[in-house]
């Protein structure tokens, strides 16, 4: 109930703020999250160092097991959560100049004007409040400027701790500062001020350890700040936390030398008449001039000091806060009717997807190639692997508030993995970070007229996903319907199978590959009918080919477990009888291809079949355990046949095969990439929200399997690997 209500919350806060799908899934399922500015990368550092800092922050953020929230403004839009692609598009403008620099005042204006804007401690922390977060890791702090007396230069930063109850990490005010006075002003506003370290440490001096100033209070570790900010929140306190972490003595600098620094840059400000917001950031680069770069280098080592000790505080804080929700729930403060709904709330059902996620990128020459040379050219990266497509399909073709889709899969603890996790619009809850190997990759070089000159694949990891971490979700998911494609481990397929007989899901195999398509007969436990495993396979004519060779070569078409199937469904009366009476050109056809044969040896072990033919359409078959009891329309298909076998367990069997033709003739090919996933990604959700569409009078399967047809379409006249235009399928 607790994460419903955070989710609502969430949905009335999107008319305003932009939270990315990542951390929406960690607000609403309570996982830590640490708060990051944006100055920093529009107004503190150089690029190409603003860029590598940004993503090297959030890498120790994950790495600390919190997830990190960068915060700005694009297009006006107030972002909390940016992608990859974002952050580089801000330190674009920033190196144009074309970004505000947003604290309380410029939030209203940034937006009005639809600018980019790179959000101060002030302006974060407004924007962080507003998104739920708790905590906020940075650099320095801004405050009291030197000879603030005559010019009542003061930031925004102090008021907004006064008044906004976010608790800030930091490496103590900038040493530009007058930093006795700005702990004056935080005193008078309420602030808490702590710093790192036993009773008696000052506080540090953002470059340098001790800033000659008594810290008003000290903690030792970041649970001790925890029950800090935890105990504020509990008492309503609507002020701010400070948190000084003195820089590690490997990267502070000397004070005296720091000092002497600070006073020529100011000197030369006060000379230029350099004041207001522009007097910070021209302050620290003139300290980087006359340092050579060793201030850039140390104010980057802090704030990824700060925000390891960020990421903790984070954790601590967040496991106060469960705790103290379940002892609210099992004190009796409550009726049991305002803690449990479950009459309002509906069941969900899941859809699981077991699979690979790569990032795609894709390189287009612009003029002639010149090998072993630097070429000119188009570069695009996108989220890809089939997993991540067919689940993407799932989720954005769905209709249905009931239904929702999980992707189980590992991303490396590296830039791709941080970009996928960012970028996508599943939820994250089912990847697994390994820190051992890299993110899946796919790179292709192709020529000005998109040929293929070549390509590198890195597609190791979809086969090293940790078989307990896909039990424990499945344990948690209690899916109905799972998928799984071929790029995981031949020890994945063989949990699965035994999952599927304790949990009693629809398993379904997308082969993936002709390459890879042969897997599934390595199964040990593979049982056919009617003790089969898989509810559904969806190859393509060359996947079924491959996979009735794989089965052969196997030994799975037995004389024990398979012929007495075989023999019951009659396929070799049935297909000498089928060659002879019918007259059709298109079943003629079907029989000289040995598609037909193929999909009749394949059924006991995989009771249905819907094989992908590009232009040609769908061949489905379905495995029939009663004849009698089958409500069968020939006209829902272009082209049916029912074979009759003899008793089996009672019951006569049979197959049922169907031709369904695209449903939509004019067809505009920008890509066929991602065409044949969306298909089986939309068929997914047909059958958690309809059930077996292949058991009926033929009006269910006919409407979801033109709906997936119509899916692949959208992809076909779209350039990306899922058209976003599924969620208007009809």
């Amino acid at each position: 109930m607790i994460a419903r209500q955070f989710s609502q919350l969430l949905k009335r806060k999107s008319h305003t703020l932009s939270i990315s799908n990542e951390l929406q899934h960690a607000l609403a399922g309570k996982t830590p999250v640490v708060a990051l500015e944006s100055t920093i990368i529009t107004h503190g550092l150089p690029f190409p160092q603003n860029v590598e800092m940004a993503l090297q922050v959030e890498k120790v953020i994950r790495d600390a097991g919190a997830v990190p929230a960068t915060i700005a403004f694009i297009n006006g839009k107030p972002k909390v959560g940016l992608t990859i692609n974002e952050i580089e598009q801000l330190a674009d403008y920033a190196t144009r100049g074309d970004v505000n620099k947003v604290s309380r005042r410029d939030i209203a204006y940034t937006i009005g004007n639809n600018l980019q804007g790179g959000t101060t401690i002030s302006g974060t922390m407004i924007l962080a409040h507003l998104a739920g977060i708790k905590v906020f890791a940075t650099g320095g702090l801004g405050g009291v400027h030197r000879g603030a007396e005559v010019t009542m230069d003061v930031s925004a930063d102090l008021e907004e701790l006064g008044r906004t109850p976010v608790a800030v990490v930091c490496a103590g005010p900038k040493a530009i500062l007058d930093i006795e006075k700005t702990m004056e002003y935080l005193e008078t506003k309420g602030c808490m001020v702590a710093t790192m370290g036993s009773r008696g440490v000052n506080v540090p001096g953002f470059y340098t350890r001790d800033s000659g100033v008594k810290s008003p209070y000290n903690f030792n570790d970041a649970k001790d700040a925890a029950k800090i900010i935890h105990a504020g929140n509990k008492l309503g306190l609507n002020s701010g936390y400070l948190f000084c972490i003195p820089p590690p003595e490997s990267i502070a600098l000397d004070d005296a030398y720091v000092e002497r620094i600070i006073l020529k840059a100011s000197q030369k400000a006060n000379e230029l008449g350099i004041k207001g917001k522009e007097l910070t950031p021209y302050l620290l680069s003139e300290i980087a001039k006359i340092t050579a770069g060793i201030s850039v280098k140390t104010n980057v080592e802090f704030v990824l000091n700060n925000a390891k000790v960020g990421a903790d505080i984070a954790k601590e804080l967040n496991g106060l806060n469960q705790t103290a929700a379940g002892q609210r729930l099992t004190a009796g403060n409550h009726q049991p009717s305002q803690i449990f709904e479950t009459g309002r709330e509906k069941v969900k059902n899941y859809i699981a997807v077991v699979g690979s996620v790569a990032m795609d990128t894709h390189c287009i020459m612009t003029g002639a190639t010149r090998m072993a040379d630097s070429n000119p050219g188009i570069i695009r990266s996108a989220i890809g692997g089939v997993g991540h497509n067919v689940a993407l399909a799932a989720h954005r073709s769905n209709r249905d508030s009931s239904v929702d889709t999980r992707l189980i899969t590992s991303v490396g603890d590296d830039v791709s993995g941080s970009a996928i996790l960012g970028l996508t619009e599943l939820q994250t809850d089912g990847f697994f970070i390994d820190k051992k190997h890299t993110t899946a990759q796919y790179t292709s070089m192709h020529s000005s007229d998109g040929n293929l000159i070549v390509a590198c694949a890195d597609m190791d990891l979809p086969t090293k996903i940790p078989l307990d971490h896909i039990t424990a979700e499945l344990a948690k998911l209690k899916p109905q319907v799972v998928l799984t494609d071929a790029n995981v481990s031949a020890e994945v397929l063989e949990i699965l199978v035994k999952l599927q007989r304790e949990q009693d899901f629809k398993l379904v195999f997308e082969p993936t590959s002709m390459a890879k398509a042969g897997k599934i007969s390595k199964i040990r436990a593979l049982k056919p009918f009617p003790n089969q495993s898989f509810f559904l396979a969806t190859p393509t004519v060359a996947e079924l080919e491959t996979m009735f060779k794989s089965f052969d070569y196997e030994g799975k078409f037995d004389v024990d477990n398979w012929f007495p199937i075989i023999d019951s469904l009659q396929v070799d009366s049935s297909l000498k009888k089928l060659s002879k009476e019918t007259k059709s050109p298109f079943f003629n056809s079907i029989l000289k291809k040995g598609i037909f044969q193929m999909g009749c040896y394949l059924i006991p072990y995989i009771p249905r079949l819907v094989i992908k033919d590009g232009a040609n359409g769908l061949y489905v078959f379905t495995l029939i355990d009663d004849v009698s009891k089958l409500e069968f329309r020939n006209d829902a298909s272009n082209f049916s046949i029912l074979t009759k076998g003899s008793t089996l367990n009672g019951s006569q069997v049979g197959i049922l095969f169907e031709h369904f033709e695209i449903p939509e003739k004019n067809v505009s090919v920008i890509n066929v990439t991602g065409a044949g996933d969306t298909l089986v990604g939309v068929l997914l959700n047909e059958l958690c929200v309809h059930g077996d569409i292949f058991i009926g009078d033929g009006d269910a399967k006919y409407r979801s399997l033109k709906r997936a047809q119509l899916g692949a379409k959208l992809t076909v006249e779209d350039e990306s690997n899922v058209s976003k235009q599924l969620g208007h399928l009809a």
